[in-house]
């Protein structure tokens, strides 16, 4: 596992979050927001496939849990602090995004990466901890770090398991899913899976 230089990367983030009047920038990734991860993965390294990463003007924190405590710790550089999710006395990256908003500090996060209600309950611990707020960063501030450098999203096709793996065909999936929907009286189901 190697460890990557994002000094500079860093740097570059700041002066847009500068720019933006961003005092803290927040992006998450996970596995089903796949761009979210390579994007996590350009910033600070880490190529798990769950993390957090946190940035302010003097810091930078990367979230994850137990799966990967090993990995981030090879994997992130001296500009980085782990926050090993799930351990005592270890902020959850939204208490620790919340800490570095104190003194009316303004957090920027990617709205396209946090659910509304999620967005809610951050908003509200940075106000309690005397934070100016939450706001959507409407540009990928990563992105604009990376440039015309980032790689281009994956392009596979979805495959479908065999029998034998996937343990029924697909109609009687969607039938046992209809069936459960009547019984809880839904209208419907969205899956979302953000590339």
């Amino acid at each position: 596992m190697e460890t990557v230089d994002t000094t500079e990367r860093l740097k570059k983030l700041r002066e847009l979050m500068k720019e933006r009047k961003l005092e803290v920038y927040t992006k998450e990734a996970s596995v089903i927001r796949e761009s979210g991860l390579i994007v996590v993965e350009f910033i600070c390294g880490f190529t798990g496939s769950a993390g957090t990463a946190v940035v302010t003007h003097e810091k930078a924190a990367l979230a994850t849990d137990g799966r990967y405590f090993n990995q981030a710790s090879k994997q992130l550089d001296a500009n980085w602090e782990l926050l090993k999710q799930g351990l005592e006395d270890v902020p959850t990256w939204q208490e620790w995004t919340a800490d570095q908003s104190e003194g009316e500090k303004t957090v920027g996060v990617d709205p396209t990466v946090i659910t509304a209600l999620d967005a809610r309950t951050l908003d509200e611990k940075i106000k309690k901890k005397g934070g100016a707020g939450l706001i959507g960063e409407k540009a990928n501030l990563v992105d604009a770090v990376w440039g015309d450098k980032r790689p281009p999203r994956p392009r596979e096709k979805v495959k479908t398991l065999p029998l034998e793996f996937a343990g029924k065909k697909i109609e009687e999936k969607i039938e046992d899913l209809r069936k459960e929907l009547d019984k809880k009286k839904s209208a419907g189901l969205i899956i979302c899976m953000q590339a």
